[in-house]
């Protein structure tokens, strides 16, 4: 055991060593996977952030009822039983249609336009809050609300909420297409570059297979290599989606304050932090297990 780890400590050794000697050259390498990584990293970071924004407006939505002008207190009453016993509906207040006028004339703009009208238009009303947020579940407690005596119209201002979630969807599918594409680009670029040090370190490699080195062996500081590239990468990767995320919410955070929210996208987590490094990691180590495998062996051989 003591012998493998110290065989790969010595390899991991030289490897830095190696990577020190040409250090300008392979930052150039690892700012350009860097910028591979980044793409997708940043369009992550948005779709989660618009993502967790629909959700949280979600839970915020309600479900208006408004009644005829015709409603009594006794058909108020009898829908404010049936709303009670409703296991669909997780809470509810109702709005007498006094008191929405009131609300509605605090604004100075409306109150001079209302003061014109001969009588209040607007109509009482109930206004929920659903368990479920399902489309189907919705639908079904519309229906049924829609069919007690007194109701006049019921709405459900979800259809906005609707399309943007259809634009979310399509943004993943749009970022797995996206990663995708990148995720090649890296393999090609850093089998390329490990392809470039197979080339220069031909004669080191013949001499090493003349002593009887084995074919892990002289793999062994390639995967290493490819590891290293995808490792820095990733980390310049996340450097660089944090800046821009950051100048982003400059933006953003101004927007956000004029309409009193305090919304903002999100920076890497340490899970976007672990995904991104394993991910730039592995495709280093796969591209470098190929480059090896097609252009060493088959060179040597």
């Amino acid at each position: 055991m003591n012998r493998w780890l110290n065989s790969h400590l010595q390899t991991l050794k030289q490897v830095i060593a190696r990577w020190r000697q040409h250090l300008f050259s392979n930052l150039l390498i690892s700012l350009t996977i860097a910028v591979t990584l980044a793409l997708p990293v940043i369009v992550y970071l948005v779709l989660t952030s618009f993502s967790h924004l629909t959700s949280t407006i979600q839970s915020d939505s309600h479900i208006s009822v408004f009644l005829s002008s015709s409603a009594t207190p006794t058909t108020i009453d009898s829908i404010h039983n049936i709303l009670t016993t409703k296991e669909m509906i997780a809470q509810f207040h109702f709005v007498p249609k006094a008191e929405a006028l009131k609300q509605l004339m605090m604004d100075s703009n409306n109150s001079n336009i209302i003061s014109t009208l001969p009588e209040n238009p607007l109509p009482d009303a109930f206004f929920i809050e659903p368990k479920s947020l399902a489309s189907e579940a919705i639908e079904q407690l519309k229906n049924e609300l829609a069919q007690l005596d007194g109701v006049e119209a019921v709405q459900v201002d979800d259809a906005w909420l609707k399309r943007l979630s259809y634009l979310l969807t399509l943004g993943q599918k749009a970022l797995l297409v996206l990663a995708s594409l990148l995720g090649f680009a890296l393999f090609m670029v850093i089998g390329n570059t490990i392809r470039m040090q197979i080339l220069t370190q031909q004669e080191e490699i013949e001499v090493s297979q003349l002593i009887g080195a084995t074919h892990r062996f002289i793999r062994r500081p390639f995967l290493y290599a490819g590891a290293i590239y995808g490792f820095v990468g990733a980390l310049f990767a996340l450097i660089i989606s944090t800046a821009v995320i950051a100048l982003f919410n400059l933006s953003i955070s101004a927007l956000a304050t004029a309409y009193q929210s305090d919304f903002s996208l999100r920076l890497p987590s340490l899970e976007v932090t672990l995904i991104t490094c394993l991910t730039a990691i592995g495709i280093g180590l796969f591209s470098a297990y190929f480059a090896v495998a097609k252009s060493l062996f088959k060179s040597i051989q």
